[in-house]
């Protein structure tokens, strides 16, 4: 964003240091280390870790990839909540966002047992918010 004259600084909007970058937006930075950390998730340690499914009892990783979508999406939306309108979300916010795409993202699941799967992924995501 700095280098195409968007953000006026290289350093990260919301704990600043001084080298933002995707890792850093999506891993390194403390605020998404407790939206990560509230969901019950590891950190992914590169963005390659994020192909990885993180192993959790009765959810299938086959899902894992939209799931971990759509938690980068929501932490790189609620960056440009506090960049472009002056809105601080809470990670309890940026959770709760997660929740609710990840709930329209189980109906793109057309075969039964992957959507009985994306469910099984939105009540583990929802309990974190609850």
């Amino acid at each position: 964003m700095f280098h195409k004259h968007i953000a006026q600084s290289v350093a990260c909007p919301r704990c600043q240091d001084p080298h933002e970058d995707a890792l850093h937006l999506i891993s390194n930075c403390s605020y998404a280390a407790q939206v990560w950390s509230s969901l019950g998730l590891p950190l992914p340690n590169s963005l390659d870790d994020l192909h990885q499914h993180p192993m959790i009892m009765g959810l299938d990783p086959n899902i894992w990839p939209s799931v971990a979508l759509t938690i980068t999406w929501k932490i790189w939306d609620s960056r440009n909540a506090l960049i472009f309108r002056n809105e601080d979300h809470s990670h309890r916010t940026t959770i709760r966002n997660i929740v609710e795409d990840f709930s329209l993202w189980v109906f793109r699941f057309k075969k039964k047992e992957d959507n009985i799967s994306a469910k099984q992924w939105l009540n583990f995501l929802s309990a974190a918010f609850h």
